[in-house]
């Protein structure tokens, strides 16, 4: 198989423009003007800076912003992500942190972030760093995965080796060339001493120079993979070394937060659809008699000797068991602290503080950490039962997609796997046993699922734990780890070897498992299905385990599949779904991910318009913790962010209360804080449901002539009037604040470059002003690539604007500035001067769409609508499907009271919801309507009309975009001939004003 990248993943997009406008403003000859500016403007402290570069013939980096500046681009970044503006750069190094949740791709954007940083910085030498041998052989694998599609977007020659101690002398060719250099190097490499490390060794080879000297002469810029685990002062001041140009530091799970460029957190990415649903299907024993469970937290001795377990307690106010933390003394008798008559006997005798344990009648000693209990033999093997139909289930559905579907089994112990064997083979544990007799008996259920796993058990399942290499002539044997250490790199290394062939369908392994939760950077995409055989205990043991199948799957040609009716984790758990849920947010918190809670920052990326430029752009930071603490102070939410009960937003009539005198967006809020829900990330299996498809509909000749009609292609033109954009971009351009010159400081540190002047509190400092010291860029041919307008045009609006000698002086602020106001200028145009025309073909063909439609897809009740009129084998049934997705939650959402007025009108003869692949095209990118609807009047006379769902028809309450995608739609349909004298063929529905006729 050959990995496909899409490059056009906007949340990719956001997260390295993030990091690349923090240098904006940096020359991209930024070596040759530090060389010319040291002519002439000597100083001996600059000189010295150059001097071990030039010894070494090393080709660095150089950058010339200030720390000024760079704050200035980095509180910019930070409002328009959400984030919290600093007022301040943290650190004594330019340090900034990306975030980004496990499994969206983060060595895609940290590598593709290298070639945007060398194409318009011409920053040239990077270092990644890596905590591991197994991450730096994953970091290794997809820079070979990806060269050919960086190459194809970039045509940026580069060269990307691996540090190794045993070859050190690469680093010279990696300090000399001038092409893009890519190291990837353990923090062991860079750790330690000279005598510990053949880093800071001298070397011949390298005229008597360190590795190091040339790394550091180059100022790379570090990358840091995971940096949580590369946080000790060693490892810090180790980095500090190398004399990074910046670092950048890539984790899901920071420790310590320095300046934040960028979050996609968990909540932001199951949101966004970029990894899979998590669905939790539940394995637990029901009834007064579940067995009985011990876990120990700790003991103390603070005013008495107190061990803190958790405990099966039964609850005052409904009697069921639930888990529960509580405080047991020394002869205390379990079943009376639990009032749970399953601990009868059960007894504390004996409490100790070194080690932590206590002794349990009649059970023996149990150290801290440890459990006893819970989740019997019975319940195991349903759970390895559940996982198995699941597998079935999913292999049926998925196979025709060409996605192979794997399953992943964390084991407690390898001898529950391999019992008295040594293999795969010769496993005799009782999982192995009880695997193998539930998918013969599982499989002989339904003739399709023998069909698709015909092969022995053993064939489909695979084991992967730490060995221990046998003695010449013996075979090797397997042990026990906790997934954190060394000993567990080699059981971790065979899983990566076969990560590519496991998701070949050719390769029957389909079951998996494994002693620990894995480490970073093993996340198959095709996982399926997780089963936890064990107690879930350990700190973040659920957020570590759900992170090994998150990643959306891939098909058989290397595509990714973001469909969330297919991407479904699901987690077989020995607890409920509330249980699972509950401790599953916990753990993020813990991580400081807010789960279930509405953040400070949560509406920043709201859409708004500038007042002042007609500009649509993000609330940001400042907008959003305005509305924030209006709700917390109107008690729709508390202090920290939870939702209170006055938030009933499916009760007609709801409203957060009167606007205040700031931008008060309504429905955005609303749905934002529906979207900060546990439930929106974490569902249970009991609420899930299939849809049904009435195949007869699409079959059936009216259906064919309405989908032909609606659904033929047109395409679009746009008149412009030349003087308008011209005399409006004036105006703009002239109205903007003057931009400051480019000036130069000299300081003991070397050549700084400084916008809109320098700082005056440091000593022995000289500047003056760049304007023609340099060459200036090609300000037209970038403006016509950015706008597509004429370079007449252009120049028209750069002479009449008079601010050319501002370019002069400051060319990259200028021209970003003049593109800015260039785009809004003939967005706006755009809209009222398009127009359609009939062409050949369709923009989802029927075939198309009957093929789609019979595809299996599970859907959750939250989100559909059931309908009541649905004829599952009738050509004239309503609509097509049992169930109908709603992209918004509540019961008074539009789309959820159009579909039911719908479905009880006797006029509408039938309605659909139009599936996200029917797009037309629109001037602002391609546009989904939301209904396709067939009214009859008269009994005879058939109205075809397409309809949008809005919760208002003020267009001043909308953003730009959204109107400028329905006046074109309006248009498109219009030459389409659909609808009638009396109802139109397109239109806005809204729970005011239905639009129906």
């Amino acid at each position: 198989m050959e990995f496909k990248f899409d490059p056009k993943q906007p949340y990719q997009q956001e997260a390295i423009a993030s990091v690349v406008d923090l240098f904006e403003g940096q020359p991209v000859d930024a070596d040759a003007l530090e060389i010319k500016l040291e002519g002439t403007l000597p100083t001996p402290g600059g000189q010295q800076a150059l001097d071990i570069a030039g010894e070494v013939g090393a080709v660095g980096n150089n950058l010339l912003l200030d720390d000024e500046a760079l704050l200035q681009n980095l509180q910019a970044v930070q409002d328009r992500n959400g984030l919290e503006v600093v007022s301040e750069l943290a650190g004594d190094a330019l340090d900034f942190d990306i975030e980004m949740e496990t499994g969206t791709g983060k060595t895609y954007v940290y590598l593709r972030t290298i070639f945007e940083l060398a194409q318009k910085y011409n920053f040239r030498k990077f270092v990644i760093l890596v905590p591991s041998t197994p991450i730096k052989e994953g970091v290794t694998t997809s820079i070979k995965l990806m060269a050919k599609h960086f190459q194809d977007l970039y045509a940026e020659p580069f060269d990307a080796t691996v540090y190794s101690g045993s070859s050190a002398e690469e680093v010279q060719s990696f300090a000399t060339s001038t092409s893009v250099q890519i190291m990837v190097m353990s923090i062991h490499a860079l750790r330690g001493d000279k005598n510990s490390r053949v880093i800071h060794q001298t070397r011949d080879k390298l005229n008597g120079l360190r590795p190091i000297d040339y790394l550091k002469a180059t100022h790379p810029v570090v990358i840091m993979d995971e940096p949580q685990n590369m946080e000790s002062l060693l490892s810090q001041s180790a980095v500090g070394e190398l004399d990074p140009l910046c670092t950048l530091r890539f984790s899901a799970t920071h420790r310590k937060t320095r300046n934040v460029v960028y979050r996609l957190d968990p909540v932001d990415a199951h949101d966004l659809g970029l990894v899979k649903q998590i669905v939790v299907a539940e394995a637990v024993q029901q009834g007064a008699d579940a067995a009985p469970y011990v876990r120990l937290e700790h003991v103390r001795n603070d005013k008495g000797f107190v061990a803190r377990m958790e405990l099966a307690v039964r609850k005052e106010s409904d009697g069921s068991i639930e888990r529960k933390s509580v405080n047991v003394k020394n002869g205390q008798d379990l079943a009376v602290v639990t009032k749970n008559s399953a601990y009868e006997g059960w007894r504390l005798n004996e409490l100790s503080i070194e080690p932590e344990s206590v002794e349990i009648f009649p059970h023996g000693w149990l150290n801290a950490g440890e459990s006893i209990g819970g989740s019997n033999d019975s319940i195991y093997r349903e759970m390895i039962r559940e996982t198995i139909r699941e597998h079935l289930r999913k292999e049926t559905m998925l196979r025709p997609h060409g996605i192979k579907v794997l399953s992943l089994f964390f084991v407690d112990k390898v001898a529950s796997f391999l019992g008295e064997g040594y293999d795969n083979s010769t496993a005799s544990g009782d999982f192995v046993k009880w695997f193998d007799e539930l998918l013969v008996e599982e499989r002989a259920k339904s003739r399709q699922w023998a069909a698709i796993l015909p092969l022995d058990p053993v064939d489909y399942r695979r084991a992967y734990f730490s060995v221990l290499k046998g003695k010449k002539g013996q075979n090797d044997t397997f042990k026990d780890t906790s997934g954190t250490t060394k000993a567990d790199d080699d059981a971790y290394e065979l899983i990566m070897r076969n990560k590519a062939k496991l998701l070949d369908q050719d390769e029957p392994v389909r079951f998996i498992f494994s002693h620990s939760a894995l480490r970073e950077g093993w996340d198959n995409p095709n996982v399926f299905q997780i089963c936890a055989l064990r107690e879930m205990g350990e700190a973040a043991e659920r957020r570590q385990t759900i992170g090994r199948g998150l990643r959306l799957p891939v098909n058989q040609s290397g595509e990714r599949v973001p469909d969330q009716g297919i991407a479904q984790l699901t987690v077989v758990a020995n607890e409920s779904y509330r249980e699972f849920a509950d401790s599953l947010q916990r753990e993020y918190r813990e991580s400081g991910v807010s789960i279930g809670l509405v953040r400070v920052g949560e509406f920043a990326k709201i859409m708004t318009v500038d007042d002042t430029t007609g500009e649509e752009k993000r609330l940001g930071f400042a907008g959003s913790k305005l509305i924030w603490d209006e709700l917390v102070e109107r008690s729709f939410l508390d202090k920290e962010g939870k939702v209170t009960a006055n938030f009933r937003p499916e009760t007609l009539g709801f409203t957060l209360g009167p606007k205040p005198d700031f931008f008060w967006p309504q429905d955005d809020m609303i749905q934002v804080m529906l979207d900060c829900r546990i439930e929106r990330m974490v569902k249970t299996q009991r609420k899930r449901v299939a849809r049904k498809l009435n195949k007869e509909i699409y079959t059936s000749p009216w259906f064919e002539d309405f989908w032909r009609t609606i659904s033929q292609r047109t395409t679009y033109r746009v008149s412009l009037d030349r003087e308008q954009v011209i005399a409006e971009a004036v105006d703009k351009i002239k109205a903007e604040q003057p931009i400051h010159p480019l000036r130069v400081q000299v300081t003991r540190a070397g050549v700084k470059l400084v916008r809109g002047g320098t700082k005056t509190r440091e000593t022995a400092t000289r500047s003056a002003e760049l304007a023609g010291a340099y060459q200036l860029p090609d300000i037209i041919s970038e403006l016509q690539e950015a706008t597509s307008l004429t370079r007449k045009t252009l120049v028209d609006v750069l002479t009449r604007s008079g601010k050319l000698n501002e370019f002069i002086g400051n060319p990259n602020d200028f021209i970003a500035m003049v593109k800015r106001h260039l785009l809004n200028v003939v967005a706006a145009s755009v809209q009222e001067g398009v127009q359609y025309e009939k062409v050949g073909g369709y923009v989802y063909e029927l075939r198309e769409l009957q093929a789609d439609g019979a595809e299996a897809r599970d859907l959750f009740m939250d989100r559909v609508y059931e309908v009541t009129s649905f004829e599952s084998s009738n050509a004239n049934g309503k609509t097509d499907f049992n169930y109908i997705q709603i992209d918004s939650d509540g019961a008074e959402a539009p789309e959820r009271k159009f579909a039911e007025l719908l479905d009880s009108r006797e006029d509408v003869k039938f309605f659909m919801k139009l599936p996200g692949k029917f797009k037309i095209e629109t001037p602002v990118g391609p546009y989904n309507p939301d209904w396709a609807i067939i009214k009859q009047e008269d009994g005879e006379n058939r109205i075809y009309m397409i309809r949008e769902t809005k919760s208002t028809l003020d267009e001043s309450k909308r953003r730009p975009t959204e109107n400028a995608k329905i006046k074109a739609a309006g248009e498109h349909f219009k030459q389409l001939g659909i609808g009638s004298a009396e109802v139109s063929g397109y239109a806005v529905s809204t729970p005011g004003n239905w639009n129906l006729g």
